[in-house]
């Protein structure tokens, strides 16, 4: 090799520190150099390309556009080569001997400031370039020839330290050539198989192809900055099997690319499965987020909502540059036009279906259901577009049919102030509880909300197109069912009313007359705008010490059992038979509702109820005469 005009140059202030901390520090993604020195060399061979179509007086005009990658491991070099624009002397000094790119101050004072444990993961997140390459690096050199003819080639030498060299050499084909002097503690990167896994993690879809040791690693497409007219379904599904090494096609699909006010293209994908809905593990976000086809972060929390982490796919944009920070992804306001413009686009799509392909929302319901309900709870801003997502089952559809709040809300009467609810463990109970008789009865439809998660998502909703939830078992509902009574009765019926508010004591907020049960005897209702029994039972879950809220028992003047007890209290007040099914009218709802504590007390009062009626039912033979 011919060396001449050999000269010395020293680094710009900035350099010298980031390369001190970045050769006398240990970092845990070190891999992350492979990446940036990879994204270096698509953009010079973009740059190439470009030249070669607007400028016939090109060095290797017709020279393949590649990458290559190989390793020395007799004297422990790594290397990478393009094909592409090179550099000459004065382009040397600019790209490598200063750093031109805001973000690097906030970056050095990052690195100054954190602590051990937080150094960790810093490279990466903010990207260094080719300085990055220093991190495993006992020296580095540069063979570069430029694009222009009759250019020179140099060679760049550096050791990390405070300078570097710039000799003109020898160097027949136009681009450029890495040479990387590893560490002896950093001989991994000279392993074929660790350097296709870095290449298949950061730069699987990068627009040129890219050879290891002369075998050209597999090119995928990054189908998503393709129009979608030259797009057919099965590309979509076999570029999402790729994508999550599955067998599986996925569920639904949506690509989108925008030009304004923010360039990016996307294609996001909702699965046929969830993990999470079997309560293996909450799964980390599925979205990556891509600059110009190479990988800046592996599930982004910040693009997509958490509550959507099942859906996956790809964003890129070419607005965002590749080496920005952590920080500044959280902060930036093209990230954030990007991130409003995908979620509203992908909430639209679930509603769309919902609408068109009813059988297939019901598949995605029945995976993700959580994760919308999660998003009403947690996304203020975008509750109203998630609350039409939603579905329920109803009095209206028991047969395990579902409804969604706009249909729910179409069928409402129109003195209809209010959407009904109640709560339970399954569809056959709920079906049975006495507080819907009314409702039933005058056709009033009531949600059945068989989720714990189902009243979280009611509580954080309030009301929805200007109505407002209600409990069906509160205390204030007004749903009268009119039935004139007779007065003496209705003088009795007022001295059971206090009979049993005497009889229950403290166990009780209230006993009153129901306007609303049809054929059940009695039935417990709830403070107006306080807890259902079922919301009760997760609070107690969490707090063994919460105590159930007194509820308020309402009789039924219709029932016969009811009128049963009217007609004892008349004839004998303090018969034992009154008190014995007084207490256990009581404990039937307790039962009912899954929250009697006075177990002990029951099993013996429901035998003595049982003899009692056993003796009225047969009495007792009348003793024999003695003959005589």
């Amino acid at each position: 090799m011919t060396q001449q005009k050999t000269k010395k140059y020293e680094f710009q202030s900035e350099v010298k520190q980031l390369l001190n901390i970045l050769v006398y520090s240990l970092y845990k993604n070190k891999e992350v150099f492979l990446r940036e020195l990879v994204s270096n060399a698509v953009d010079a061979l973009n740059k190439v390309q470009f030249e070669i179509m607007t400028n016939k007086e090109v060095e290797d005009k017709d020279a393949e556009l590649r990458i290559d990658i190989s390793v020395n491991k007799t004297n422990s070099t790594l290397i990478i080569e393009d094909s592409g624009v090179g550099m000459d002397r004065e382009e040397l000094i600019e790209n490598i001997g200063t750093i031109a790119h805001s973000g690097t101050a906030d970056f050095l004072k990052k690195l100054v400031e954190a602590k051990d444990k937080e150094q960790v993961d810093l490279i990466g997140k903010f990207g260094v370039g080719f300085y990055s390459s220093f991190m495993v690096a006992e020296k580095i050199h540069i063979h570069t020839k430029s694009f222009h003819k009759e250019s020179p080639a140099y060679l760049w030498k550096s050791r990390g330290d405070a300078d570097y060299t710039i000799a003109e050499t020898v160097k027949k084909k136009r681009g450029t050539r890495i040479e990387i002097f590893l560490k002896k503690e950093e001989k991994e990167f000279l392993d074929k198989f660790s350097i296709k896994n870095i290449l298949a993690k950061y730069s699987k879809f990068v627009p040129f192809p890219v050879y290891l040791e002369n075998e050209k690693i597999e090119a995928v497409e990054a189908i998503w900055t393709q129009p979608k007219s030259s797009l057919k379904k099965k590309d979509y599904i076999d570029f999402f099997k790729f994508f999550e090494n599955t067998q599986e096609e996925p569920e639904t699909y949506l690509h989108l690319s925008s030009d304004a006010p923010v360039q990016f293209n996307a294609i996001l994908y909702i699965p046929k499965t969830s993990i999470e809905q079997y309560g293996l593990f909450k799964p980390e976000p599925g979205v990556d987020l891509f600059s110009r086809k190479v990988l800046i972060q592996k599930g982004s929390k910040d693009i997509i909502p958490d509550y959507l982490r099942f859906v996956k796919g790809v964003i890129d944009s070419e607005d965002i540059p590749l080496n920005i920070s952590r920080e500044t992804i959280q902060n930036n306001i093209k990230i954030n036009k990007i991130s409003k413009y995908i979620l509203k686009k992908l909430l639209a799509h679930l509603k769309t279906m919902k609408e068109k392909d009813r059988e297939k929302y019901l598949r995605i319901w029945g995976n993700f259901q959580r994760n919308l309900k999660e998003g009403i709870a947690s996304d203020f801003e975008n509750k109203e577009k998630i609350s039409p997502l939603l579905l329920f089952h109803s009095s209206k559809y028991p047969k395990k049919e579902y409804t969604d709040l706009n249909d729910y809300s179409k069928r409402m009467e129109k003195s209809q102030k209010e959407i009904f609810y109640i709560s339970g463990l399954d569809l056959e109970t709920m079906e049975k509880n006495p507080a819907l008789e009314a409702f039933k009865q005058k056709d009033l439809e009531v949600l059945y909300l068989d989720d714990p998660l189902d009243e979280f998502v009611i509580e954080h909703l309030r009301e929805y197109k200007g109505k407002s939830f209600k409990l069906a078992e509160s205390a204030d509902i007004k749903v009268d069912k009119k039935k004139e009574q007779d007065k003496d009765y209705l003088k009795g019926l007022a001295g059971l009313v206090s009979y049993l508010k005497n009889t229950y004591g403290e166990k009780v907020a209230d006993v009153k007359v129901s306007n609303r049960l049809v054929d059940s005897p009695c039935l417990l209702v709830h403070a107006a705008d306080g807890p259902s029994v079922q919301m009760e039972k997760i609070f107690k879950m969490t707090n063994k010490d919460y105590k159930f809220a007194k509820k308020v028992l309402e009789i039924n003047p219709d029932n016969a059992l009811i009128q049963g007890m009217v007609r004892l209290h008349g004839q004998k007040p303090l018969a034992k038979d009154l008190k014995l099914l007084a207490l256990q009218l009581l404990d039937n709802m307790l039962l009912r509702e899954g929250v009697i504590e006075e177990i002990d007390d029951i099993v013996p009062r429901i035998q003595e109820i049982m003899l009692q009626a056993v003796k009225k039912a047969t009495p007792a033979a009348k003793p024999k005469k003695k003959s005589g």
